[in-house]
Formats: structure tokens, C-alpha cells, sequence
């Protein structure tokens, strides 16, 4: 898988789920790319992506200002999951 590839299905993911609601009030689909490079970056990494990786990366981005971690776990627990299956799925198509 090409790093093109992992970006764009971390995008779908993150945009389905729209974290803090700004695709909902018009934001353009691009609007969460400097979180979706972070998170790409984990999936293209060695780590076990956790929830507390994922929420880290939000918080960060957002100043510490964000809740969703805190207001909606499951939803980072789902997307931090989601992800985890990604890079299995990117370091097999990596494999000589």
C-alpha cells in the first residue's frame, strides 16, 4: 500500500466520523488533512495504535480544547481500531 492510499483511507475514516463537526457545518473535505497526516504517519509506523495515540494526536492538533476523546470513546476506540487493522494491512502489502 502507498502512502497515498493510507492517507486517503484514514481521510474516509476520519471524515465519516467528522470528530468535531465542521464537515457537517460545510467545512471543505480537506479540513482534517494536518490530523490525517499524523495519523497516517501511525499507521505507516512500527507502534500499536491505541486510543490513547489517536486522542493524543487530536489533542494536539486542537489545542487540548477538543473533547472528543472524553465525550465520545468509542468513537476514538473505533477509529484507533480501524486504523490498527489499516497498518496490519499496510505492513503485509510491504512484505517482499
Amino acid at each position: 500500500m502507498r502512502v497515498d492510499q493510507v492517507t486517503a483511507a484514514v481521510r474516509v475514516l476520519i471524515n465519516q466520523y467528522d470528530p468535531e463537526g465542521l464537515l457537517g457545518m460545510g467545512a471543505p473535505e480537506d479540513e482534517y488533512d494536518p490530523e490525517v497526516r499524523d495519523l497516517t504517519a501511525l499507521v505507516c509506523g512500527e507502534e500499536e495504535i491505541t486510543a490513547e495515540a489517536v486522542g493524543a494526536v487530536w489533542n494536539r492538533w486542537f489545542n487540548e480544547v477538543s473533547e472528543w476523546s472524553t465525550r465520545k470513546p468509542e468513537q476514538v476506540n473505533e477509529v484507533a481500531a480501524a486504523l490498527e487493522r489499516l497498518r496490519g494491512q499496510q505492513q503485509r502489502s510491504n512484505l517482499p
